[in-house]
């Protein structure tokens, strides 16, 4: 990537994140954890563009940089929902569990100790 790109697409994230931060009215943890989740998909973003992530693949080709979003969305949605999603807390529980168990097999799918889930049937 020419560096003209890539400075071009780092002050395109840094306007809309200053966007966001200045006129779309949130909550000030959720605009914490908004910076944190683009700053760290732009330092990611910045180490591929150097190639210094690229040649690291993971389950099929699956980047790393793929896997580790996956897991930061995964965490982020879990938190909303334990944060701002009524429930009993018993369920809540159980959905953690769920979630989490559901992202340790996805890890050790990813780095090939599980096998691909794809062919997994419950069943007949």
């Amino acid at each position: 990537m020419p560096l003209i790109q890539l400075v071009i697409v780092l002050v395109v994230f840094g306007v809309l994140l200053w966007a966001i931060n200045t006129y779309i009215p949130m909550e000030a943890n959720i605009k914490k954890i908004l910076n944190v989740v683009v700053i760290l998909v732009v330092v990611l973003f910045v180490l591929s563009a150097f190639g210094l992530l690229g040649s690291i693949g993971v389950y099929g080709g699956m980047p790393l940089i793929q896997l580790v979003m996956a897991l930061v969305v995964f965490g982020v949605l879990l938190w909303v929902i334990n944060t701002y999603i009524p429930m009993d807390g018993n369920i809540k529980k159980i959905l953690n569990v769920v979630v989490i168990i559901i992202v340790i097999l996805f890890v050790l799918s990813a780095f090939g100790l599980l096998g691909p889930m794809s062919g997994m049937r419950v069943g007949r």
